[in-house]
Protein backbone atom coordinates (compact mmCIF):
# COMPACT_ATOMS: atom_id res chain seq x y z
CA UNK A 1 0.00 0.00 0.00
CA UNK A 2 1.24 3.54 -0.88
CA UNK A 3 0.37 5.83 1.95
CA UNK A 4 1.63 9.41 -0.32
CA UNK A 5 -1.67 11.15 -1.13
CA UNK A 6 -1.37 13.09 -4.94
CA UNK A 7 -0.74 16.67 -5.11
CA UNK A 8 -3.98 18.33 -5.59
CA UNK A 9 -4.76 19.99 -9.06
CA UNK A 10 -6.52 23.49 -9.32
CA UNK A 11 -9.45 22.73 -11.95
CA UNK A 12 -10.32 26.28 -11.94
CA UNK A 13 -7.27 28.83 -12.29
CA UNK A 14 -7.85 32.55 -12.08
CA UNK A 15 -6.91 33.38 -15.55
CA UNK A 16 -7.05 36.67 -14.63
CA UNK A 17 -4.40 36.88 -11.90
CA UNK A 18 -2.27 34.54 -14.06
CA UNK A 19 -2.73 37.16 -16.63
CA UNK A 20 -1.52 39.60 -13.82
CA UNK A 21 1.80 36.99 -13.06
CA UNK A 22 2.18 37.21 -17.08
CA UNK A 23 2.06 41.06 -17.54
CA UNK A 24 5.49 41.60 -18.14
CA UNK A 25 5.15 38.95 -20.91
CA UNK A 26 1.66 40.22 -22.35
CA UNK A 27 3.39 44.30 -22.67
CA UNK A 28 6.24 42.34 -24.72
CA UNK A 29 4.10 40.61 -26.92
CA UNK A 30 1.42 43.27 -27.38
CA UNK A 31 4.36 45.90 -29.15
CA UNK A 32 5.61 42.64 -31.15
CA UNK A 33 1.58 42.13 -32.08
CA UNK A 34 0.94 45.67 -33.08
CA UNK A 35 4.28 45.49 -35.16
CA UNK A 36 3.06 42.95 -36.94
CA UNK A 37 -0.45 44.25 -37.81
CA UNK A 38 1.32 47.24 -39.09
CA UNK A 39 3.84 45.49 -41.35
CA UNK A 40 0.76 43.67 -42.80
CA UNK A 41 -1.49 46.71 -43.51
CA UNK A 42 2.07 48.19 -45.43
CA UNK A 43 2.50 44.62 -46.91
CA UNK A 44 -1.55 44.72 -48.02
CA UNK A 45 -1.22 48.50 -48.92
CA UNK A 46 2.06 47.95 -51.36
CA UNK A 47 0.92 45.01 -53.23
CA UNK A 48 -2.91 46.15 -53.48
CA UNK A 49 -1.32 49.33 -55.36
CA UNK A 50 1.22 47.63 -57.51
CA UNK A 51 -1.91 45.42 -58.87
CA UNK A 52 -4.34 48.57 -59.18
CA UNK A 53 -1.39 50.32 -61.39
CA UNK A 54 -1.16 47.44 -63.72
CA UNK A 55 -4.85 46.88 -64.30
CA UNK A 56 -4.93 50.70 -64.54
CA UNK A 57 -2.51 50.23 -67.37
CA UNK A 58 -4.10 47.16 -68.30
CA UNK A 59 -7.44 48.89 -68.75
CA UNK A 60 -5.93 51.99 -70.39
CA UNK A 61 -4.25 49.73 -73.18
CA UNK A 62 -7.26 47.49 -73.75
CA UNK A 63 -9.43 50.38 -74.59
CA UNK A 64 -6.91 51.40 -76.95
CA UNK A 65 -6.84 48.80 -79.83
CA UNK A 66 -7.76 45.11 -79.81
CA UNK A 67 -3.86 43.91 -80.26
CA UNK A 68 -3.15 45.74 -77.18
CA UNK A 69 -5.86 44.17 -75.47
CA UNK A 70 -4.00 41.05 -75.12
CA UNK A 71 -0.62 42.75 -73.81
CA UNK A 72 -3.20 44.38 -71.11
CA UNK A 73 -4.44 41.25 -69.85
CA UNK A 74 -0.66 40.27 -69.75
CA UNK A 75 0.51 43.08 -67.75
CA UNK A 76 -2.95 42.89 -65.33
CA UNK A 77 -1.52 39.62 -64.77
CA UNK A 78 1.60 39.75 -63.80
CA UNK A 79 1.08 42.86 -61.75
CA UNK A 80 -1.22 41.12 -59.64
CA UNK A 81 1.12 38.48 -59.45
CA UNK A 82 3.88 40.81 -58.19
CA UNK A 83 1.48 42.22 -55.64
CA UNK A 84 1.31 38.93 -54.17
CA UNK A 85 4.40 38.31 -54.25
CA UNK A 86 5.64 41.46 -52.22
CA UNK A 87 2.67 40.69 -49.71
CA UNK A 88 3.70 37.29 -49.07
CA UNK A 89 7.58 38.39 -48.55
CA UNK A 90 6.49 41.51 -46.69
CA UNK A 91 3.78 40.72 -44.37
CA UNK A 92 2.46 36.76 -44.79
CA UNK A 93 4.68 35.31 -42.41
CA UNK A 94 4.21 38.34 -39.33
CA UNK A 95 1.05 36.51 -38.34
CA UNK A 96 2.56 33.18 -37.72
CA UNK A 97 5.72 34.01 -36.14
CA UNK A 98 3.36 36.13 -33.74
CA UNK A 99 1.01 33.03 -33.09
CA UNK A 100 4.28 31.27 -32.43
CA UNK A 101 5.70 33.64 -30.41
CA UNK A 102 2.83 33.92 -28.57
CA UNK A 103 2.30 30.04 -27.50
CA UNK A 104 5.88 29.77 -26.38
CA UNK A 105 5.94 32.88 -24.42
CA UNK A 106 2.47 32.95 -22.78
CA UNK A 107 0.99 29.67 -23.34
CA UNK A 108 4.06 28.48 -21.79
CA UNK A 109 4.34 30.43 -18.57
CA UNK A 110 0.49 30.24 -18.23
CA UNK A 111 1.00 26.28 -18.11
CA UNK A 112 3.75 26.66 -15.31
CA UNK A 113 1.61 28.88 -13.14
CA UNK A 114 -1.74 27.12 -13.48
CA UNK A 115 -0.20 23.44 -12.93
CA UNK A 116 3.17 23.02 -11.73
CA UNK A 117 4.96 19.92 -12.64
CA UNK A 118 3.40 20.36 -16.10
CA UNK A 119 5.47 21.71 -19.25
CA UNK A 120 4.19 22.83 -22.39
CA UNK A 121 5.99 22.64 -26.05
CA UNK A 122 3.76 24.31 -28.52
CA UNK A 123 6.12 22.62 -31.60
CA UNK A 124 6.43 19.19 -30.30
CA UNK A 125 3.90 16.18 -30.60
CA UNK A 126 3.89 12.30 -28.86
CA UNK A 127 6.37 10.29 -30.75
CA UNK A 128 5.40 8.62 -33.91
CA UNK A 129 6.34 5.45 -32.14
CA UNK A 130 4.11 5.61 -29.48
CA UNK A 131 1.73 6.07 -31.25
CA UNK A 132 2.06 2.91 -33.41
CA UNK A 133 2.90 1.19 -30.18
CA UNK A 134 -0.43 1.23 -28.69
CA UNK A 135 -1.79 -0.96 -31.99
CA UNK A 136 -4.93 0.87 -31.97
CA UNK A 137 -4.95 1.73 -35.55
CA UNK A 138 -3.89 -0.41 -38.42
CA UNK A 139 -3.38 1.80 -41.34
CA UNK A 140 -0.70 2.44 -42.95
CA UNK A 141 0.93 6.24 -41.77
CA UNK A 142 2.34 7.85 -44.66
CA UNK A 143 2.18 11.36 -42.77
CA UNK A 144 2.77 12.04 -39.35
CA UNK A 145 1.80 15.80 -37.90
CA UNK A 146 1.40 17.20 -34.53
CA UNK A 147 1.71 19.87 -32.07
CA UNK A 148 0.78 21.47 -28.34
CA UNK A 149 2.45 18.83 -26.19
CA UNK A 150 2.01 18.84 -22.87
CA UNK A 151 4.34 17.18 -20.28
CA UNK A 152 5.01 16.42 -16.83
CA UNK A 153 2.51 15.14 -13.98
CA UNK A 154 -1.20 16.13 -12.74
CA UNK A 155 -1.74 15.10 -9.17
CA UNK A 156 -0.14 12.16 -8.67
CA UNK A 157 0.60 11.25 -13.01
CA UNK A 158 3.18 11.54 -15.15
CA UNK A 159 1.51 12.11 -18.42
CA UNK A 160 1.87 13.75 -21.66
CA UNK A 161 -0.69 14.56 -24.62
CA UNK A 162 -0.32 16.62 -27.67
CA UNK A 163 -2.94 17.30 -31.28
CA UNK A 164 -1.91 14.84 -33.76
CA UNK A 165 -3.00 14.21 -37.24
CA UNK A 166 -1.83 11.22 -38.63
CA UNK A 167 -2.94 10.33 -42.55
CA UNK A 168 -1.94 8.03 -45.42
CA UNK A 169 -2.19 8.55 -49.31
CA UNK A 170 -4.42 6.79 -51.35
CA UNK A 171 -3.75 6.33 -55.35
CA UNK A 172 -6.19 5.57 -57.75
CA UNK A 173 -5.73 5.42 -61.30
CA UNK A 174 -8.98 5.72 -64.07
CA UNK A 175 -9.92 3.94 -67.08
CA UNK A 176 -8.07 6.79 -69.01
CA UNK A 177 -5.33 6.54 -66.94
CA UNK A 178 -4.83 9.44 -64.89
CA UNK A 179 -3.48 9.44 -61.51
CA UNK A 180 -5.08 10.75 -58.78
CA UNK A 181 -3.96 11.14 -55.01
CA UNK A 182 -5.69 12.07 -51.93
CA UNK A 183 -4.96 11.90 -48.56
CA UNK A 184 -7.17 9.97 -45.87
CA UNK A 185 -7.19 10.86 -42.21
CA UNK A 186 -6.63 7.96 -40.02
CA UNK A 187 -6.60 9.85 -36.63
CA UNK A 188 -6.72 13.78 -35.79
CA UNK A 189 -7.39 14.73 -32.26
CA UNK A 190 -5.54 14.67 -28.63
CA UNK A 191 -3.08 11.25 -28.40
CA UNK A 192 -2.64 10.93 -24.51
CA UNK A 193 -0.31 8.32 -22.86
CA UNK A 194 -0.54 8.09 -19.17
CA UNK A 195 1.24 6.35 -16.31
CA UNK A 196 -0.74 3.68 -15.34
CA UNK A 197 -1.31 2.49 -11.38
CA UNK A 198 -1.29 -0.82 -11.38
CA UNK A 199 1.74 -3.40 -13.01
CA UNK A 200 0.95 -5.58 -15.76
CA UNK A 201 2.78 -6.96 -19.03
CA UNK A 202 0.03 -7.68 -21.34
CA UNK A 203 -1.58 -5.52 -24.35
CA UNK A 204 -5.37 -4.70 -23.79
CA UNK A 205 -7.35 -2.58 -26.16
CA UNK A 206 -10.24 -0.97 -26.05
CA UNK A 207 -12.23 0.29 -29.37
CA UNK A 208 -15.29 1.26 -30.28
CA UNK A 209 -18.04 -1.58 -31.05
CA UNK A 210 -19.65 -0.51 -34.11
CA UNK A 211 -20.59 -4.03 -35.08
CA UNK A 212 -22.63 -4.11 -32.02
CA UNK A 213 -24.02 -1.00 -32.04
CA UNK A 214 -25.00 -1.43 -35.72
CA UNK A 215 -26.04 -5.06 -36.38
CA UNK A 216 -26.78 -6.12 -32.69
CA UNK A 217 -26.68 -9.52 -32.01
CA UNK A 218 -25.56 -10.50 -35.29
CA UNK A 219 -22.72 -8.05 -34.72
CA UNK A 220 -21.79 -9.83 -31.32
CA UNK A 221 -21.73 -13.33 -33.18
CA UNK A 222 -19.49 -11.70 -35.84
CA UNK A 223 -17.21 -10.37 -33.05
CA UNK A 224 -16.84 -13.71 -31.69
CA UNK A 225 -14.67 -14.41 -34.69
CA UNK A 226 -12.06 -12.45 -33.39
CA UNK A 227 -9.36 -13.90 -31.58
CA UNK A 228 -8.74 -12.58 -27.95
CA UNK A 229 -11.67 -11.10 -27.68
CA UNK A 230 -13.29 -10.19 -23.58
CA UNK A 231 -16.56 -10.53 -22.39
CA UNK A 232 -17.37 -8.23 -19.69
CA UNK A 233 -20.29 -7.92 -16.93
CA UNK A 234 -21.40 -4.58 -17.99
CA UNK A 235 -23.95 -4.42 -21.04
CA UNK A 236 -23.70 -0.75 -21.47
CA UNK A 237 -20.23 -1.33 -22.08
CA UNK A 238 -19.96 -3.73 -24.44
CA UNK A 239 -22.56 -2.23 -26.78
CA UNK A 240 -20.40 0.78 -26.52
CA UNK A 241 -16.66 -0.53 -26.71
CA UNK A 242 -15.08 -4.18 -28.12
CA UNK A 243 -12.25 -4.91 -26.06
CA UNK A 244 -9.46 -7.43 -26.57
CA UNK A 245 -6.70 -8.98 -24.71
CA UNK A 246 -3.39 -10.94 -25.04
CA UNK A 247 -4.76 -12.47 -21.20
CA UNK A 248 -8.14 -12.76 -20.40
CA UNK A 249 -7.53 -12.13 -16.56
CA UNK A 250 -5.47 -9.58 -16.68
CA UNK A 251 -7.71 -7.49 -19.07
CA UNK A 252 -10.44 -8.18 -16.04
CA UNK A 253 -8.22 -6.63 -13.50
CA UNK A 254 -7.65 -3.83 -15.35
CA UNK A 255 -10.88 -3.18 -16.13
CA UNK A 256 -13.10 -3.39 -13.28
CA UNK A 257 -16.58 -2.57 -12.85
CA UNK A 258 -15.32 0.75 -11.71
CA UNK A 259 -13.28 1.39 -14.36
CA UNK A 260 -15.76 0.09 -17.11
CA UNK A 261 -17.89 2.68 -16.13
CA UNK A 262 -15.57 5.32 -15.53
CA UNK A 263 -14.95 4.37 -20.11
CA UNK A 264 -18.29 5.50 -19.92
CA UNK A 265 -18.45 8.95 -18.78
CA UNK A 266 -15.27 9.31 -20.43
CA UNK A 267 -17.49 8.47 -23.62
CA UNK A 268 -19.81 10.53 -22.42
CA UNK A 269 -17.40 13.85 -22.30
CA UNK A 270 -15.77 13.69 -25.05
CA UNK A 271 -16.66 11.13 -28.39
CA UNK A 272 -17.89 8.03 -29.52
CA UNK A 273 -14.96 7.13 -31.55
CA UNK A 274 -12.54 6.95 -28.37
CA UNK A 275 -10.11 4.06 -28.10
CA UNK A 276 -7.24 3.23 -25.74
CA UNK A 277 -4.61 0.52 -25.18
CA UNK A 278 -2.81 -1.00 -22.06
CA UNK A 279 0.34 -1.79 -22.58
CA UNK A 280 3.74 -1.62 -20.46
CA UNK A 281 2.01 -0.07 -17.31
CA UNK A 282 0.66 3.16 -19.39
CA UNK A 283 -2.50 4.08 -20.76
CA UNK A 284 -3.11 5.13 -24.07
CA UNK A 285 -5.80 7.44 -25.01
CA UNK A 286 -7.07 8.44 -28.40
CA UNK A 287 -9.76 10.91 -28.58
CA UNK A 288 -10.73 12.61 -32.12
CA UNK A 289 -11.44 15.77 -32.77
CA UNK A 290 -12.03 18.22 -35.70
CA UNK A 291 -11.19 21.71 -34.41
CA UNK A 292 -8.03 22.35 -33.08
CA UNK A 293 -7.53 23.55 -29.51
CA UNK A 294 -4.77 25.54 -27.94
CA UNK A 295 -4.70 28.50 -30.28
CA UNK A 296 -4.33 32.42 -30.52
CA UNK A 297 -5.90 35.31 -32.24
CA UNK A 298 -4.05 37.90 -33.33
CA UNK A 299 -6.77 39.86 -33.72
CA UNK A 300 -7.41 40.29 -29.91
CA UNK A 301 -4.58 41.87 -27.78
CA UNK A 302 -1.96 40.14 -26.11
CA UNK A 303 -3.46 40.23 -22.51
CA UNK A 304 -6.79 39.37 -23.81
CA UNK A 305 -8.59 37.50 -20.51
CA UNK A 306 -10.86 35.63 -22.63
CA UNK A 307 -7.96 34.04 -24.91
CA UNK A 308 -6.29 32.95 -21.98
CA UNK A 309 -9.50 31.42 -20.23
CA UNK A 310 -10.22 29.65 -23.02
CA UNK A 311 -6.53 28.00 -23.10
CA UNK A 312 -7.05 27.22 -19.91
CA UNK A 313 -10.02 25.35 -19.63
CA UNK A 314 -9.02 23.28 -22.81
CA UNK A 315 -6.10 22.00 -20.42
CA UNK A 316 -8.31 21.44 -17.62
CA UNK A 317 -10.96 19.34 -19.46
CA UNK A 318 -7.70 17.02 -20.61
CA UNK A 319 -5.99 16.90 -17.51
CA UNK A 320 -9.58 15.72 -15.46
CA UNK A 321 -9.04 13.23 -17.77
CA UNK A 322 -6.93 11.71 -14.75
CA UNK A 323 -9.77 12.33 -12.45
CA UNK A 324 -12.41 10.59 -14.88
CA UNK A 325 -10.43 7.31 -15.02
CA UNK A 326 -9.20 7.66 -11.31
CA UNK A 327 -5.57 7.47 -12.47
CA UNK A 328 -4.19 9.79 -9.26
CA UNK A 329 -5.41 7.04 -7.12
CA UNK A 330 -2.34 5.15 -5.65
CA UNK A 331 -3.50 2.04 -3.76
CA UNK A 332 -0.68 -0.74 -5.38
CA UNK A 333 2.49 -0.11 -5.74
CA UNK A 334 3.88 -1.39 -9.32
CA UNK A 335 6.64 -3.67 -9.30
Amino acid sequence: MSGSEPAPVNWRPDATAIAGQLRHVTDGLEAIRLAAIAKRKKATGIGFGIAAAGWAIALLLMASSGDAAVGGLIIGGICSLVGLLVFSLMGGGVKKEYLAAFKSRFFSEAVRIAVPGMEYFPQSMVPQHSFESSGLFSSRIDRYNGEDCFRGRCGATDLMFSEIHVERKETSTDSKGHTKTRWVTVFKGIYLIADFHKHFSCRVKIEPDFAEANFGWLGRKMQGITGNLVRLENPEFENAFKVTASDQLAARYLLTPDMQERFLALRGKWSTGIRAAFLDSTLHLAIPMAEDWFEADMDFPAGDIPTLHGFLAQLMIVLHITETLDLNTRIWTKD
